[in-house]
């Protein structure tokens, strides 16, 4: 595998930590684990309990100063004392797309905006 594609497919560069994670079902469920690195897209964790891919959790990190974000489970290790996890950080609607930024409009000299590349002109 090419060496930026799984740069890419990541939502940021890691960030080692050994933090107290919990994990918070929408059904009241709570599991407690460790977090071993975060990305701005998202935590890589190791859990005891077994989670779903595609589940959806409310996730603390840290004791003192908590970050708390909406996640859900996009791939699992099982190891024989639990499981390692990722999770990608989501937005509130359940996605992790952003939208583009709105299109530059290019000046004409004058200061008037420049008619559409492609477009037909008035003149």
């Amino acid at each position: 595998m090419p060496s930026g594609v799984h740069a890419m497919r990541r939502g940021g560069a890691r960030r080692e930590v050994t933090e107290r994670v919990t994990l918070k079902s929408k059904e009241g469920e709570t599991l407690e684990g460790w977090a071993l690195n975060v990305s701005r897209g998202g935590v890589r964790a190791i859990l005891e309990d077994k989670v779903v891919l595609g589940q959806s959790f409310d996730v603390a990190i840290g004791t003192d100063e908590v970050l708390q974000r909406p996640s859900r489970v996009v791939w699992v290790q099982e190891e024989p004392d639990g499981v390692i996890v990722g999770l990608e950080f989501t937005a509130q609607s359940g996605t992790h797309k952003s939208a583009p930024p709105p299109p530059l409009e290019e000046s004409a000299p004058d200061g008037e905006p420049s008619p559409p590349r492609g477009g037909v002109s008035e003149d």
